[in-house]
């Protein structure tokens, strides 16, 4: 049982209003509400009150795992002394991991270049596409990548010797990791629920069976917080339970290893006999038409999603429109990495980076994740970059693309199984999954940081208060 207290519950009334929760509902809300005997009190003192965020496109197990990981990219790493530095004062006898590599650190790294970094504990270093991971030689010994060399995705040189670069080998590493690292998923659940975030997309390729048996049992422990919408592969069962209910196929592409078209198609046809939706990974122009040409071909259903669209060319906006799918995008990254986009990407193309006022003004469904570990977990920073386009150095990337702080919000608030909707309302039967902020929206709008959280509130429970 939970009372908030004279909450602003919208802006425009400006008026405070009192919020009762029970059995994971809103049942009443007035004004000058008694607590019930045993009921739990929050003062809002005319905070605003919001629907709790969703993360519409995240990757938890990734990201705790990144919690114990060392960053080995840019904005704190810049060049191969200062990665040098960093993976050096590492303490311990074991692996180190790390996350958030860029190329212009130091190239594309190979073994023996790791091996003059570290030779005495096995090195994989992940880059920030989230797409490759780098070795040193050690951790190829370990990983026995000699015998494994055959696999797709253990590149060799021209000696048949494996270079220490893997792509798109995660679930083989889990596998072959399995005991390397524990990921403290308690942890990284309460970081999302200081940011008042309620609910996840967890949008990881390689979820499967096992892996919704792992979160039914972190939710049951309750080490996991937050609802969770889990995308993954064709293993996964159809699943609906109180917080937890399968998602959408996740399918990658990559431009340089596009999967043959009638292949893809027919995958697609099948999961929609299946009553289940698709959601693929575009981060290219390439990518992104060629799932638009796969899609149109296969017949987009309800609930199809291209997740990043981080390069949106002005000619595939009407195709999009044209299948009616979702779009689930991450503005953090023009924060984050907009300095090397500004670099390495042509200024007439910027608009095309992260787009969002151009969806939302197409009639495009448009819903927002960080893609933490591969972006902030933090949904405000986000938000943040939606409103205001800027780089790290102060840059503006795609002004034309910029957000009002509501429609920035809207990102995070809509329904798991629906981003891009109509936002999740504060009315009496709703579900009482709720943020609290420590000041009205007028001026949280101004600022749109997670600092202004003072609590948050799944299915009437409390699940951080500050």
């Amino acid at each position: 049982m939970l009372l908030v207290r004279q909450a602003e519950l919208n802006a425009e009334l400006n008026a405070a209003r009192d919020v009762r929760c029970r059995n994971g509902k809103i049942i009443e809300i007035g004004t000058g509400l008694q607590s019930d005997p045993g009921e739990r009190v929050i003062e809002a003192r005319g905070g605003a009150l919001l629907p709790g965020l969703h993360d519409h496109h995240i990757h938890l197990i990734a990201l705790a795992a990144a919690r114990q990981s060392v960053h080995c990219g840019p904005p704190t790493v810049n060049n191969l002394e200062s990665l040098t530095t960093v993976l050096r004062e590492v303490k311990g006898s074991g692996w180190i991991r790390g996350v958030g590599y860029h190329e212009s650190v130091a190239g594309m790294l190979h073994r023996t270049q790791l091996d003059d970094l570290v030779s005495n504990r096995p090195v994989r270093i992940q880059h920030r596409s989230g797409k490759l991971w780098f070795v040193n030689s050690r951790a190829a010994q370990l990983l026995q990548l000699d015998q494994h060399r055959s696999l797709q995705g253990i590149e060799c040189d021209a000696s048949d010797a494996p270079t220490g670069r893997l792509f798109r080998m995660d679930q083989w590493l889990r596998e072959q990791l399995a005991d390397a690292v524990i990921p403290d998923i308690k942890s990284a659940s309460r970081l999302l629920a200081g940011f008042g975030v309620t609910g996840i997309t967890d949008a990881t390729a390689a979820n499967s069976s096992a892996t919704q048996d792992q979160y039914l049992k972190w939710i049951e422990n309750g080490d996991l917080l937050q609802r969770v919408l889990l995308m993954g592969d064709e293993s996964m069962a159809q699943m609906h339970q109180n917080l937890i209910q399968s998602g959408a196929l996740k399918i990658m592409l990559d431009d340089y290893a596009l999967p043959d078209f009638e292949d893809l198609k027919q995958h697609i046809v099948n999961a929609h006999q299946q009553q289940r939706c698709v959601a693929i990974h575009c981060v290219t122009a390439v990518e992104l038409v060629f799932a638009l040409s796969v899609l149109n071909e296969a017949g987009a259903q309800s609930g199809d999603r291209i997740e990043h669209a981080s390069v949106t060319p002005d000619d595939t906006i009407p195709l999009i429109r044209a299948t009616g799918i979702t779009i689930v995008t991450q503005p953090n990254f023009i924060a984050e990495r907009g300095d090397q986009y500004a670099e390495d990407i042509e200024s007439t193309e910027h608009h095309h980076l992260y787009r969002c006022k151009t969806f939302l003004e197409s009639g495009i469904p448009l819903g927002g994740g960080t893609d933490a570990p591969f972006g902030s977990p933090d949904p405000w920073r986000a938000m943040s970059a939606a409103v205001n386009r800027k780089t790290l150095s102060g840059k503006l990337l795609g002004e034309l693309e910029r957000l009002s702080p509501e429609q920035a919000l809207h990102l995070f608030t809509t329904a798991a199984a629906n981003p891009g909707a109509a936002a999740r309302t504060i009315t009496v039967g709703s579900t009482a999954d709720l943020c609290l902020l420590d000041r009205p929206w007028h001026e949280a709008r101004l600022r749109l940081q997670h600092e202004d959280v003072t609590a948050t509130i799944r299915a009437g429970e409390v699940i951080y208060q500050r």
